[in-house]
């Protein structure tokens, strides 16, 4: 997201409720406004519009709080490469912000050993 959107995860300069870049995704998400994100200095971020929403939807899937809802590393590949595309149903809260949330991110840090398949663990 740092380099579709051309700033930093965390930009102080910015206002309060922009300050956090995945907040402010999950808000132009659930607004329809996902190409207010693409980098307006970038010629060519502007130029590939809808490869920048492939990427940046495929950044949500990664995103997801609840790590068995995440892609594995070899589907991601399989994104990039164009042979498959993210998947569609994902949930857009990004960051554990309620207790509910907070629950799943506790479970996916619990201590039961994860499927050795999965490459991505609890963040």
């Amino acid at each position: 997201m740092e380099i579709v959107s051309g700033r930093k995860n965390l930009d102080t300069p910015q206002s309060e409720e922009s300050i956090h870049l995945i907040t402010l995704l999950e808000e132009k998400v659930k607004n329809g406004q996902l190409v207010d994100l693409i980098d307006k200095n970038s010629i060519d971020m502007q130029a590939q519009e809808q490869d920048v929403i492939k990427m940046m939807k495929l950044a949500m899937w990664c995103l997801q709080i609840d790590w068995k809802r995440r892609p594995k590393m070899s589907e991601v590949v399989k994104v990039l490469e164009g042979t498959m595309d993210a998947e569609s149903n994902i949930d857009h809260n990004f960051v554990a912000t309620n207790q509910a949330n907070f629950g799943i991110a506790a479970n996916a840090t619990s201590s039961a050993a994860h499927p050795a398949s999965h490459l991505s663990g609890p963040r």
